[in-house]
């Protein structure tokens, strides 16, 4: 009796994942072609245990291979990466932070966000919101750095519109994209970053 009632299940979770990795197939395929890449965002950051949340609103640019800026409106806040390093940049407290640029951050690269999903995580479908999907990915090997990503994409253009990372902690990183452009001209001297005079420079 039991092997009737555990197939179909079995069925369905099968059919799920196969219609999560056609979903994330015609995302990739959306960004196949993608060069550059604007974003206007609003992020949510909440600490559960904590019982705390934080919101942001900002902007992001992309060019490949690996050059991108974010700029937050509040606290004013700038992250640049020139290919090499990533500089963060924190006016209001005269001080800027440079660093070895390891990885692209996901909320801004999303052709990063899929590469080599197939190896690195599990994806399922975790459902539809009315003209989204919901597209969950669990890595396969365990990270220091989050313990899940919830990727949004819209059914109509197959464009990523969110992404939540939950880390280890259980803390909650939501950015909601409320403007996507692909392929936008954007000028290369924007990944540039020269810290303005009076301004403390720490190197990590």
């Amino acid at each position: 009796m039991r092997r009737f009632i555990l197939l179909p299940a079995l069925i369905v979770t099968q059919l799920l994942a196969l219609e999560a990795n056609e979903i994330i197939g015609k995302t990739v395929e959306k960004y196949r072609n993608m060069n550059t890449f604007y974003t206007e965002f609003e992020q949510g950051y909440c600490d559960e245990d904590a019982g705390t949340c934080q919101r942001y609103e900002g902007r992001t640019y992309y060019m490949r291979p690996n050059f991108f800026r974010m700029e937050i409106e509040e606290p004013k806040q700038i992250y640049v990466g020139d290919s090499v390093s990533l500089w963060i940049y924190m006016p209001d407290e005269k001080r800027a932070i440079r660093q070895e640029l390891n990885q692209m951050p996901f909320q801004i690269s999303p052709d990063a966000l899929f590469e080599n999903y197939e190896e690195d995580f599990v994806s399922s479908l975790a459902g539809e919101d009315g003209d989204n999907y919901e597209i969950v990915l669990e890595p396969k090997d365990e990270t220091d750095i989050y313990r899940r990503l919830r990727v949004k994409i819209k059914k109509e253009t197959f464009e990523i519109i969110g992404i939540t990372v939950t880390d280890e902690s259980g803390i909650e990183s939501k950015f909601e994209f409320t403007k996507v452009e692909i392929n936008k001209k954007i000028d290369r001297k924007i990944f540039q970053f020269d810290p303005p005079e009076g301004v403390q420079v720490d190197e990590y």
